[in-house]
């Protein structure tokens, strides 16, 4: 993790989180993918003094010589950019099994996962991902397979397999 006091006097900075997310994407994404990985989120809380939580995947696995490296040269970078108001505390992490699906990538990486599927009706549904859409995921299940549109999904996550 890494601390920096950023100057406030850069123009059209704002303090708003949300406002600065796309702005630390677009500066984090080239590092991680200098690294081999991907960058799945940038979550940013606080004012004055920020945490920044950058969620990162790799097919190999996320290691914690992968977060170090990538928080180390991302400090730099961030050090150097200079997009934050104030003091920011920088994490690297893996996204978890827990975080939901709602990008297309995320439903690429999650390609032939289980996946527990609730829909806004309060139905759940378990099955294998074998395909998706734009507007639709496909599962493979025991009673064969079942198409769920991505407009009646609550919460879609991966399913721990043993």
């Amino acid at each position: 993790m890494a601390e920096a006091e950023a100057s406030d006097d850069w123009p059209g900075r704002s303090a708003q989180p949300e406002a600065l997310r796309p702005l630390l994407f677009e500066i984090a994404e080239p590092v991680v993918a200098d690294h081999g990985a991907e960058l799945v989120d940038v979550e940013i809380s606080g004012s004055g003094s920020f945490s920044v939580r950058l969620s990162v995947y790799r097919e190999a696995g996320v290691t914690v010589d992968l977060c170090e490296a990538i928080s180390r040269e991302l400090s730099d970078v961030l050090d150097i950019e200079d997009p934050l108001p104030g003091r920011y505390r920088l994490e690297v992490t893996s996204p978890g099994l827990e975080r939901p699906l709602q990008t297309d990538a995320d439903f690429r990486r999650a390609q032939r996962r289980r996946l527990k599927v609730v829909t806004c009706d309060g139905r759940t549904e378990f099955g294998r991902l074998s395909g998706f859409t734009e507007t639709s995921i496909e599962l493979e299940r025991k009673a064969g397979p079942r198409s769920v549109a991505r407009g009646d999904i609550a919460r879609a996550t991966i399913e721990v397999e043993f």
